[in-house]
């Protein structure tokens, strides 16, 4: 808020050059490795296939971007303010692990 002579504030924001930030960035999204086990040795135990996996969801961001995440929050005023950083909480990394099996 900007202040006016009077003491009084307003409800009018300046933005200089002095808040804009580069915001390039190069994010590893996600990443799955996985591993099928050869069906010649799985017979004996009755199974055909046998596929393990893990999967990571927002592995790793590259960027010099001082804020939580370089992607920022862009249409919380219904789009009157893009590719404003409102400060939103930063993506979560997420860990999946998971078994197919066939029979």
């Amino acid at each position: 808020h900007a202040v006016k002579t009077d003491g009084s504030e307003s409800n009018i924001t300046v933005t200089t050059s002095d808040m804009v930030e580069d915001g390039s960035f190069l994010r590893i999204n996600n990443l799955t490795l996985g591993y099928t086990l050869k069906s010649g040795l799985l017979r004996k135990a009755g199974i055909n296939s046998l596929r393990i996996y893990g999967t990571v969801y927002n592995l790793y961001t590259i960027t010099g971007y001082s804020g939580f995440d370089p992607d920022v929050n862009r249409y919380p005023n219904g789009g009157l303010t893009p590719g404003v950083d409102w400060s939103a909480y930063p993506r979560t990394r997420s860990f999946i692990f998971g078994v197919n099996l066939t029979f």
